[in-house]
């Protein structure tokens, strides 16, 4: 079996270099037979993964991502994309975690430490297939894939304004304080917004939205429970719309979001399923698994498909 390694060495504040100095030494000690590339720009993972898509097969080659759930998505998109272009299997992922927010190692039950996550890959024998979110944006004809969750609005303009922050400040890493302080400043800027959701063939327009999140798991923004049924096993997403009420109401539901109890809340509205249709009167930040998609009108399909992890589970 071939290992083609994805590295974002920036990823986590430098983690991700530090976990490939732990692994190198382990995948030369054991001769197993590996290529490495390093990330050098935005997107650059996806573009990786499809170089190697098109020159590699499911049935001997898999593909190991280092860095954050960024790193990750990109690594998958990239290879589900070619894989429906080839019209051939997607070839099977494995992940070293190594961001600030290892949100798709916890819900899949990745270990932390390079070492662990690392053995976990080396003695998988056969692809664990998970379900993931895929999106068609009907606007600009885009499709990609998510595997944690699609946010509109709070949680997007929350990555909007950290990544400019990042870019203004040429830092590759922000640390939780900084999130925190744009959070703060979306909750009082932020206008709510017209929403539409489409579930069998029933429509639901909520006026005054604020948070839109479509999970494929239960975690977001490092662990915080946005959806506590949802899995990576279920044929469904689970989807949660909070509308902006008054100042305190407001606030207490974003107390309710950080204790992974947003849903439960009666001023939140809750859907589930594999086919979801969300759409805006208005331009909107959006965001899949912490990557940005910008400031856009937003027409999104959402549905259910699977992907193989080469990767046992803790």
């Amino acid at each position: 079996m071939n290992y083609s390694i994805i590295l974002n060495r920036h990823a986590g504040n430098g983690n991700a270099e530090k976990a490939w100095a732990t692994i190198k030494p382990l995948l030369d000690q054991q001769q197993i037979d590996y290529h490495m590339e390093t990330t050098k720009y935005p997107n650059h993972g996806e573009y990786l993964a499809s170089q190697i898509a098109q020159s590699h097969s499911a049935a001997s080659s898999i593909v190991i991502a280092i860095g954050g759930d960024g790193t990750l998505h990109q690594v998958v998109n990239g290879l589900m994309k070619t894989a429906k272009q080839l019209d051939k299997a997607p070839l099977p992922v494995g992940y070293i975690p190594a961001g600030t927010g290892n949100d798709f190692a916890r819900a899949y039950g990745i270990s932390l430490h390079p070492h662990q996550a690392l053995n976990q890959i080396l003695t998988a024998n056969k692809s664990q297939f998970i379900n993931i979110g895929h999106y068609h944006e009907a606007i600009r004809g885009e499709d990609g894939y998510f595997l944690n969750n699609l946010g509109i609005g709070f949680d997007a303009a929350i990555v909007s304004r950290a990544n400019t922050f990042k870019s203004r400040h040429k830092k590759n890493h922000i640390g939780r304080f900084t999130y925190l302080q744009k959070a703060i400043g979306v909750m009082y800027d932020q206008e709510p917004f017209t929403l539409m959701i489409q579930q069998d063939r029933k429509r639901f327009i909520f006026p005054k939205a604020y948070i839109a999140i479509a999970s494929n798991h239960p975690f977001i923004g490092g662990g915080f429970r946005v959806a506590p049924h949802a899995s990576l096993t279920k044929p469904s997403l689970e989807l949660v719309v909070a509308e902006r009420k008054n100042w305190p109401l407001t606030t207490w539901q974003l107390l309710q979001l950080t204790r992974g109890k947003l849903d439960q809340s009666r001023f939140a509205h809750h859907f589930q399923g594999n086919n979801l249709h969300i759409t805006t009167t208005s331009l909107e930040f959006s965001q899949t698994d912490g990557e940005e998609m910008g400031n856009r009108f937003i027409d999104i399909a959402l549905n259910i498909t699977q992907y193989p992890i080469w990767q046992t589970q803790k």
